[in-house]
């Protein structure tokens, strides 16, 4: 019995390995120019752990790119043959909105106004916020362009 269970374990991180080492790969066969792009975006997002102790919205963005990344691998595991661009722009179009709902609903904005602190912080916390909205709409525009061509057969 303990055999069969680490031999299910192995089996699995195999599978887990393989998907990550797929989205790895297919990543570096895009073009510098989107490469530096995926960068960008990953640095920023993971930047909101800075303001994750006194902003949710930080919470909020560092949770939707390990969402994104959680899903990728566990897309890629469940159906090998999907690329890293399909899998991702599926991701984001569902998730993502809803992220951006989150940000910029009425609850969320006055609350904002109501903060009172006024120190260099929330400067610095508005302009990654607005940093951060921008490069989860113009990555949404993408995602929707290629996900209608890949469905549209063109």
């Amino acid at each position: 019995m303990g055999n069969d269970t680490s031999e299910f374990r192995k089996e699995k991180m195999s599978v887990l390995l393989d998907a990550m080492n797929a989205l790895q790969a297919e990543a570096a066969t895009y073009s510098q120019g989107v490469q530096v792009w995926m960068r960008i975006m990953a640095a920023s997002y993971f930047a909101g752990i800075v303001f994750v102790p006194w902003r949710r919205e930080g919470l909020w963005i560092v949770l939707m790119a390990a969402s994104t990344f959680v899903l990728l691998v566990m897309g890629k595991m469940l159906e090998p043959t999907l690329t890293r661009l399909f899998l991702g722009s599926v991701v984001h179009l569902v998730l993502w909105p809803l992220i951006l709902l989150l940000l910029w609903s009425p609850a969320a904005r006055i609350q904002r106004r109501a903060d009172d602190s006024r120190g260099l912080w929330r400067y610095v916390f508005q302009a990654w916020l607005i940093w951060v909205t921008a490069l989860i709409v113009i990555s949404l525009v993408f995602d929707a362009k290629f996900v209608l061509s890949s469905t549209a057969g063109t």
